[in-house]
């Protein structure tokens, strides 16, 4: 029988992977006290999603990660090549993904070619470095819900279970998850493509492909039907389809007849290579019926799980947890009522179909525009949200301007608090330990005038704008204090002194 916990933690995080990472560090840059726990003895050795949209980059930016991920992504062409195998020239295509001349209008940031792994092991570092726990070969038994939390009852590697208390947990762990069975919440099974086998392995391949490849490479001769997708320092992964319906089993795809159709796909034969490991993985979409029960949450795949197509699954799952991490914090902090969780489920469970439906479109070729909309153009209806008009409910947009003497982005200026951006005739607002609040010719000045486009503050006009970025409110700066309260639930300013 589990013992009666002894542990005490504000939330646990049950998956290691991006969502339950970029939640896991929300939190203890909140001063939280979080724990993750993987059933895996480490983070996972496949790159999986290999590309990383604006918007995850603005999110890692923020928390000071993006130079970080920037040198370890490699330079790749935002392009597919389609080619009858790697010796033989073949034509390039669009994948929809805007250029850096395009993005820079939008955005300080860029698309990073940075496998999953190597981002897993930066995010995990992040964790850690604000005071948060990971903890390896460690798997979710059960939970009880009770009026106070939650009872988790865990097993450690070989050891007997155990039971410890949290205040919420959140289900990161993937479209088998573990914590969404346990909650009792069903899937829709919105459609699949099929069986497919991802294959890593370490490779020369210059001879055959360019010093800067496309970002993926379709191969299309017969007996080679793959994509090739680069992972830096000749590291491959060479994807295929399989067919258990035709009776074909795992079993047959060994390492080394693997070996030897990766050199037919290179054209190479006697390409040396070293195969790493294999993963199969089904072409589908599936969406949670709910993302919330009680005080557990899920995020990621387990919430809404994509096709890889238009590389918007791993994105999501990082806005998601971004989205629930400053939530939780808030409440654990006191900063904002319980109500204020209500509004996760109510912005992303949205998001996440859509861009599940989405991904299964095979005839999607998104122009620049609708790649754009994709990181800019999600707007949120909620508790959280006060208003629709203009701004609000949008993510806040980008225009250089200086604080402090240095030159930024108004994206730089929103962090783990509320930004209040206030023209120049606002009066004071409240000091309060979570409220940053910026003033135009004052703390913020606009030497080329894109913030005053971007934006149209003027006089005493405010907004508040969330810790995720996302334009909460716009009115008269008299306002302040009532929309803070109506945002965060609470009926007095925590820390104003009242």
């Amino acid at each position: 029988m589990p013992s009666s916990p002894t542990t005490t933690y504000d939330v646990v995080v049950v998956g290691a992977g991006p969502s339950g990472l970029t939640t896991a560090a929300s939190l203890a840059r909140a001063g939280v006290r979080v724990l993750v726990i993987e059933k895996h003895p480490g983070l996972s050795v496949f790159p999986k999603a290999t590309g990383i949209r604006p918007r995850p980059m603005e999110i890692l930016r923020s928390w000071g990660l993006e130079e970080t991920v920037l040198r370890q992504s490699q330079e790749a062409r935002l392009t597919m090549a389609i080619q009858p195998n790697l010796s033989v020239p073949g034509t390039e295509v669009s994948i929809g993904m805007p250029s850096q001349d395009e993005l820079r209008l939008h955005s300080p940031s860029r698309i990073a070619v940075c496998s999953q792994d190597r981002l897993e092991a930066i995010l995990a570092q992040h964790v850690h470095d604000h005071g948060g726990e990971i903890r390896f070969r460690t798997e979710l038994l059960g939970l009880r819900q009770h009026d106070d939390g939650v009872i988790m009852t865990l097993r450690t590697g070989g050891s007997e279970s155990a039971d410890i208390q949290t205040r919420y947990v959140v289900g990161a762990d993937g479209a088998n998850s573990r914590v969404r069975d346990l909650l009792g919440i069903q899937v829709d099974h919105l459609g699949s493509e099929g069986n497919h086998l991802a294959t890593l392995f370490r490779a020369d391949l210059s001879p055959v492909v360019s010093a800067v490849p496309n970002v993926l490479i379709a191969l299309v001769a017969p007996g080679v039907e793959g994509v090739l997708v680069p992972s830096g320092d000749e590291r491959w992964a060479y994807d295929i389809e399989w067919h258990p319906e035709t009776g074909e089993s795992l079993a047959d795809w060994t390492p080394s007849r693997m070996a030897e159709r990766i050199r037919q796909a290179s054209g190479l034969p006697s390409l040396q290579l070293d195969i790493i490991g294999m993963f199969p993985w089904e072409f589908g979409a599936t969406v949670a019926r709910g993302q919330r029960r009680g005080r557990a949450f899920l995020v990621g795949d387990a919430a809404h799980r994509t096709t890889p197509r238009g590389a918007t699954g791993m994105n999501t799952g990082i806005a998601d947890g971004h989205n629930l991490g400053w939530k939780l914090a808030w409440v654990i902090r006191g900063w904002a009522a319980e109500s204020l969780l209500d509004s996760y489920a109510d912005e992303r469970a949205m998001v996440g179909r859509a861009n599940a439906e989405a991904s299964l479109q095979a005839s999607l070729r998104m122009g620049t525009d609708s790649a754009l909309a994709q990181d800019f153009g999600v707007r949120y209806a909620s508790s959280a949200i006060l208003g629709t008009e203009g701004l609000v409910g949008g993510r806040a947009p980008h225009a250089w301007v200086v604080v402090d003497g240095r030159t930024v982005s108004t994206l730089d200026l929103f962090g783990d608090r509320f930004t209040v951006l206030a023209g120049s005739t606002a009066p004071e607002v409240p000091v309060l330990p979570h409220v940053v609040t910026l003033r135009v010719g004052h703390e913020l000045t606009d030497p080329d005038g894109t913030f005053a486009a971007a934006y149209g503050l003027s006089g005493d006009d405010a907004m508040i704008v969330r810790p995720d970025g996302y334009v909460a409110w716009r009115g008269p700066a008299a306002d302040l204090s009532a929309a803070i309260r109506q945002l965060t639930g609470l009926s007095e300013l925590v820390g104003a002194g009242t």
